[in-house]
């Protein structure tokens, strides 16, 4: 009898692993098409949102939950205006040129100083640095959004800094790319006993309000 449980348990986690690969492909196409022309209409948005309404699962999911996240914000006053336009094409256009980030999230490297479980994230008075490539769009959309929120952003590794935010489109040739002497600067730090968190993208976005 259990044997039977465990064989229709696993045949139903799989049914829904496929019903959830198949709706993320869905959005992909969503979104590489709404960016194709190098614009996004206000009707655009609203069929991206609305897609994200009838999929709440799907919409749950890194980096789908960001996107979702966004679309909301954007609907609170009712309207989209130009400014909002903008930061969703960037965002669109960063998912669009990394599919794959949307079937089964982004890599990184297992030796990148990430405590876990990751700290809290506080924005009033601390101070971050985007490091890599963001799914959530523009370095400087990330930048604006902990602006907004009463944090300030840095260029480079300092003893004033609190976060270094690596970004969710990372290889893992990590230590070859740019980012990868942003974090060996903050190893340093921290044997020096300057206490530097080194956070995810991921966990970054799941902080914002």
């Amino acid at each position: 009898m259990s044997v039977v449980v465990k064989a229709s348990s696993r045949a139903r986690r799989l049914q829904a692993q496929r019903s959830d690969e198949r709706a993320i492909a869905e959005m992909v196409g969503l979104v590489q098409g709404i960016v194709a022309d190098g614009r996004v209409s206000a009707e655009e948005a609203e069929r991206l949102a609305a897609w994200t309404r009838n999929h709440p699962e799907t919409a749950l999911r890194w980096p789908a939950n960001i996107l979702a996240l966004h679309l909301t914000r954007i609907f609170e006053d009712g309207r989209v205006d130009r400014r909002e336009r903008a930061r969703l094409r960037a965002m669109l256009e960063q998912l669009a040129a990394n599919p794959a980030g949307f079937a089964g999230g982004f890599r990184l490297a297992t030796d990148l100083p990430i405590p876990r479980p990751e700290p809290p994230v506080v924005f009033e008075g601390r101070t971050f640095l985007f490091a890599g490539e963001m799914a959530y769009g523009p370095v400087h959309a990330c930048e604006r959004e902990v602006q907004e929120l009463g944090g300030s952003c840095l260029k480079t590794v300092t003893r004033r800094l609190d976060y270094v935010v690596i970004g969710a489109i990372a290889a893992q040739d990590w230590a070859q790319r740019a980012f990868g002497a942003v974090v060996d600067d903050v190893v340093r730090y921290r044997a020096r006993g300057v206490s530097i968190a080194v956070i995810t993208e991921e966990h970054w976005a799941a902080a914002l309000p």
